[in-house]
């Protein structure tokens, strides 16, 4: 054999010896690989769980705005989507009506808060009107001045009349006290003419009986006398009356300071009576007024405007707007199937697919379940059962939504992670569970 065929079969047995080791070789691989695959698919940890849809929500729901007395719109300040402050201006209605009841209020309440003062200084016989605690805050305002200068001018006039009608009924009083002083005068006077004439007609009664005098004179006498006597009990008469004049007078000057004090007393019941009714009017017109601003009650996110017109009008009680609150927990409400209901429960972890945004740059959000319905609920549409999940977003999740426009009602997919099984245990379970079916029934 020639060396060069010597060398050739060298190299086909080196070709040979190569070929088999490479094929050992790959089938040590693929080997390996299967084997590998295998320890993997028996023992690597897979994720189990639950899937369910469900929506966003906001912890203590939406804040309504609405306004108790309705109106015309004057200004709409906001619009759906804007971010509101706390006591931010929502909307601003028309204050003509509003202004014109407060006012209107506050210058009837300015009156019978003078008049009380002025009636108090009457009801006390004062010469001044009485600063009350209603009156005290409001002295100083220019239109208050005008009205208890009126007030004070009055109580003084209302007191002078008194005082002139009192004085006056003195003034008679006085009068008949003089005409019964001269009265018992004449009174004293003629009774001392009395006692002269009887004691002359004891004289002559005894001459007259002997003739020493004549009977005429005598029975003259007795005519002056008789007269006299009836002038007197005339005199006692008018004294009597002249008495009880001045009696009823002295009675009258008391009887017209009961009769004003009893109307001043009714007055100041009547105008107290006012004060509390106008005063409660006042507090409800001056509320209103201050509410002619509709302010935002908390921060948040403007959703649901319903006033687009400015001019339009605004019913009591009517939904305006409603304002999503910031710094709510931010939840999500699923349903779960009736079937799963045994391998969910509160405090277990969930992972969160907001698929309303772009998923390519949208994280998964982490979440935990806070409650399961404790019994079943049914779909108002197609009636199919279904418990009622609550999952809450964590803080970790919320941080990882920011900067993106999360509203309520958008659509969530969630993974409810409830354990660990392996691969072979997620290919064989099924049939596992089907065997067992099959292997039970009769």
């Amino acid at each position: 054999m020639s060396a060069s065929e010597i060398s050739e079969e060298s190299m086909n047995q080196t070709a040979r010896r190569d070929e088999k080791r490479a094929v050992r070789l790959g089938w040590l691989l693929v080997l390996a690989g299967f084997g590998g695959f295998l320890l993997w698919a028996l023992f690597a940890p897979l994720d189990k769980g639950v899937m369910v849809n469900g929506s966003v929500v906001i912890s203590g729901n939406r804040k309504v705005v609405q306004h108790n007395q309705g109106g015309i719109v004057d200004k709409i300040q906001v619009k759906d989507g804007d971010r509101v402050e706390a006591g931010q201006v929502l909307l601003t209605l028309n204050e003509v009506d509003a202004r014109s009841a407060s006012e209107g209020l506050d210058g009837q309440y300015l009156q019978l808060v003078a008049r009380e003062g002025r009636l108090l200084a009457e009801q006390q016989r004062l010469s001044d009107m009485v600063i009350t605690p209603r009156l005290q805050p409001l002295a100083d305002k220019p239109e208050m001045r005008v009205i208890t200068a009126l007030q004070r001018d009055l109580l003084h006039s209302r007191q002078q009349s008194l005082k002139l009608e009192a004085e006056g009924m003195r003034s008679s009083i006085a009068g008949m006290e003089a005409s019964l002083s001269a009265q018992r005068q004449v009174m004293t006077s003629k009774q001392k003419q009395r006692e002269t004439l009887e004691q002359q007609l004891q004289g002559l009664r005894s001459l007259a009986a002997e003739n020493y005098v004549p009977r005429n004179k005598m029975l003259e006498n007795e005519r002056l006398l008789a007269q006299l006597n009836g002038d007197i009990a005339q005199l006692a008469g008018d004294i009597n009356r002249t008495r009880r004049d001045i009696e009823q007078q002295t009675l009258l000057i008391a009887q017209r300071q009961q009769e004003y004090d009893k109307e001043v007393n009714s007055e100041l019941a009547d105008v107290r009576a006012l004060l509390s009714d106008v005063g409660s009017k006042k507090e409800k017109a001056d509320f209103n007024l201050a509410n002619i601003q509709m302010r935002a009650p908390v921060s948040g996110t403007v959703v649901g405007l319903k006033v687009f017109t400015e001019g339009g009008v605004i019913a009591p009680g009517q939904t305006l707007l409603e304002i999503v609150p910031d710094d709510q927990p931010l939840f999500v409400d699923a349903r779960l199937p009736v079937e799963l209901v045994d391998k969910v429960w509160p405090g277990l972890p969930v992972e969160l697919q907001f698929v309303a945004f772009n998923q390519s740059t949208t994280p998964r959000v982490a979440g935990t379940v806070e409650l399961l319905s404790a019994d079943r609920l049914l779909d108002e549409r197609d009636g199919s059962p279904y418990y009622s999940l609550r999952v809450q977003v964590d803080e970790a999740g919320k941080r990882a939504l920011e900067g993106l426009e999360v509203k309520p009602g958008m659509p969530v997919q969630g993974f409810v992670r409830t354990g660990e099984r392996s691969f072979v245990n997620y290919l064989f379970k099924p049939l596992m569970d089907r065997l067992h079916l099959a292997l039970t029934e009769e």
